[in-house]
């Protein structure tokens, strides 16, 4: 029981004592990635919001797909950009851990290094990205559409679920790609149709009835609905859609950080 138990807390207990060290790699990383260049965090709002227009164009105006009693091209912009915030930082955090490892190879080689902190720290820092473009969804909704309600309160727990989802298949995918280096080429692949699949574009209820069960085994599907709800319905996520996404995170989390801690040892003979 206390061998389960601390197996459990390993994962947790990890990214607590190398919080520091994590910081300072998120620090160096959006610095490398932002400040030498000259727009700076600007791109960090450049780049959502220039997505943003082109697939409002394409869905909202070229394919006239409408939500509900709000046909407005602004409507569906909203619904699209709070669909997109956490669809963004998964899909960077899990295509820039799958490769955490074998990018940093002389870190695992040369020295004693806690590599668990790779893949958390370009989670850690899509996450910064995307609170950056949540800020301005904030405040572009209270100017021009539906100002946010106390519900956001109740974000920073979807959030911490997205996080442990995200780095979980981090983990896993991270050590998978050291042995296997086709995952890496086909994660994009295996993106594309999961953003597809996910009503990011389009309202569940576009989904034929025969085929709405492949929601139910989809996790982005519950937090991109749980997003929806907090910041545009100005409701708490439906009981059964956090419990099934707590779940699914939850067991992303433990399993990515056992699959990761089992075969971490054999990162060097193979890099």
């Amino acid at each position: 029981m206390a061998q389960a138990l601390a197996g459990v807390l390993a994962p947790f207990r990890t990214l607590i004592v190398h919080r520091k060290v994590i910081a300072t790699f998120v620090r160096r990383d959006l610095r490398g990635r932002y400040v030498n260049s000259v727009l700076g965090f600007a791109w960090a709002v450049i780049q959502p919001l220039s997505l943003l227009v082109l697939y409002t164009f394409v869905f909202s105006v070229v394919l006239g797909i409408r939500l509900g009693r709000d046909t407005s091209t602004t409507g569906f912009a909203f619904y699209l950009f709070c669909g997109m915030l956490p669809w963004l930082a998964f899909a960077e955090g899990l295509t820039r851990s799958t490769s955490a490892i074998v990018d940093h190879a002389h870190l695992i080689k040369k020295v004693v290094f806690p590599s668990e902190i790779l893949p958390a720290y370009v989670v850690a820092s899509a996450l910064v990205t995307e609170l950056i473009a949540l800020g301005i969804f904030v405040v572009a909704a209270s100017v021009f559409y539906r100002p946010p309600g106390w519900t956001l309160l109740g974000l920073p727990v979807v959030i911490a679920f997205q996080v442990m989802l995200t780095l979980g298949l981090g983990w896993f995918l991270a050590s998978l790609n050291v042995f296997l280096r086709d995952i890496g080429q086909g994660l994009g692949l295996a993106l594309t149709l999961w953003m597809l699949l996910t009503p990011i574009f389009y309202p569940p209820d576009m989904v034929p009835p025969r085929f709405r069960w492949v929601l139910g085994w989809n996790p982005l599907y519950y937090l991109v609905q749980a997003y929806r709800d907090v910041l545009l319905d100005h409701r708490l996520p439906a009981l059964s859609h956090l419990v099934a996404l707590g779940t699914i995170a939850v067991a992303a989390f433990l399993a990515g950080s056992w699959f990761f801690r089992r075969s971490k040892n054999a990162f060097i003979d193979v890099i």
